[in-house]
């Protein structure tokens, strides 16, 4: 048991978030490639690990996506796409290696604003490594299979668990909360063409729907 924000945090709920992060996580064989996406959030990890990537000679390029949402607004000062950006560059990574998308406010701008930018700077890459959370890893791979379709991805995250997941702007609590409002974006977003759809076996469907009843519905599409 454990208590976050005054919510008593119980070994079953736990139990039932264990089994949708892992239904959530993916990971792919990193294989080398064009261009490193990453797909910004509140975790700083995810930039870390974009630039171990190209450290390690996995791509040329890294191209950070994201401005700010309900969340980061609290968190970063700039765009999360300048925040993971400035990173990189205190990491060593060249400035003229890096693009900046920093408008987007969610998973399908993110897409759609960086293709954007992409045509406009007369870049084209066919192989891409694309980067998220872990338990946002299955969401990418469906979003990427419906809205950016003409390319090559490997989905790929940090590799931490859920217990490890929480960081200094984000709790336990905050993080199911957050892992059962995506699982409900990959049941919804297929009927609004946002994402392919996947199979979703009935015990994650339990586990979501008892989460959601232990007051677990703060990230929930209203």
């Amino acid at each position: 048991m454990i208590i976050e924000n005054h919510k008593i945090i119980t070994d079953e709920d736990l139990i039932y978030a264990q089994t949708i992060w892992d239904f959530l996580s993916i990971q792919d064989p990193i294989q080398k490639s064009d261009l490193i996406f990453v797909l910004c959030s509140h975790d700083l990890r995810v930039a870390e690990y974009a630039v171990e990537l190209y450290n390690r000679g996995f791509a040329n390029y890294i191209l950070f996506s994201g401005g700010l949402n309900f969340f980061t607004k609290n968190i970063f000062p700039l765009s999360e796409a300048q925040s993971f950006a400035n990173l990189a560059i205190e990491n060593g990574i060249p400035k003229e290696f890096l693009i900046i998308e920093d408008k987007s406010t969610n998973t399908g701008e993110n897409i759609q604003f960086s293709k954007l930018l992409l045509n406009s700077l007369n870049l084209n890459f066919d192989n891409i490594i694309a980067l998220q959370k872990p338990s946002m890893t299955l969401r990418i791979k469906l979003s990427l299979n419906k809205q950016w379709n003409d390319c090559k991805f490997v989905i790929s995250s940090p590799n931490y668990s859920l217990f490890d997941a929480p960081h200094s702007h984000i709790n336990l609590f905050m993080i199911i909360n957050e892992i059962v409002g995506d699982l409900q974006r990959i049941i919804e977003y297929p009927k609004l063409g946002f994402q392919t759809e996947t199979y979703i076996p009935e015990y994650i469907l339990m586990a979501y729907n008892f989460l959601i009843k232990n007051g677990y519905n703060l990230h929930l599409c209203k």
